[in-house]
């Protein structure tokens, strides 16, 4: 029926969450950067992923690669974890240890712990493909923006000098 339309995402400097002290003049021109390549077709300064040699390509996706499984490693990992404390939990309150504990927050708080990664685990891992697995060309553009902003004020400071 209804389908909402896919936004495209804003650029790392524009997103919510950004915790940066770059100016607002510094933001406009990283973004006249990005609708200058719109516009005119000329493309990013910074190379694109196809631009690069196929070695260069292999090493990165290689390094992406690497990263996201780490991530999924670690991730599932933590959600086993908390399922086993849960699951001990579960199985000391019925007494298959030495001791029994006959009361209900046990239960519940056992109960939660088994069944809480099992919710939190495939939001999680969506959430890490999405963003360790998309466009290489976008993170191209993100260090090329940040090497640039960077050196520029390294300029200004020298300047001043």
């Amino acid at each position: 029926m209804f389908r909402r339309k896919k936004r495209e995402p804003l650029p790392w400097y524009r997103a919510p969450g950004y915790k940066g002290n770059l100016t607002e003049d510094e933001k406009r021109e990283l973004d006249s950067f990005r609708h200058q390549a719109e516009r005119r077709g000329v493309g990013h300064p910074a190379a694109s992923y196809s631009d690069l040699p196929e070695e260069v390509r292999q090493y990165i996706s290689k390094l992406q690669i690497k990263l996201y499984d780490s991530i999924q490693e670690s991730l599932a990992g933590h959600c086993l974890l908390i399922s086993a404390v849960g699951a001990f939990l579960l199985l000391n309150h019925f007494g298959w240890f030495s001791a029994r504990y006959d009361s209900a927050e046990t239960l519940l708080f056992g109960a939660v712990l088994l069944l809480a990664p099992m919710v939190y685990y495939p939001i999680k891992w969506r959430r890490n493909a999405d963003r360790h697995l998309d466009d290489a060309d976008e993170a191209i553009r993100y260090e090329w923006e940040l090497d640039y902003i960077v050196n520029k004020k390294t300029a200004k400071g020298i300047d001043r000098k």
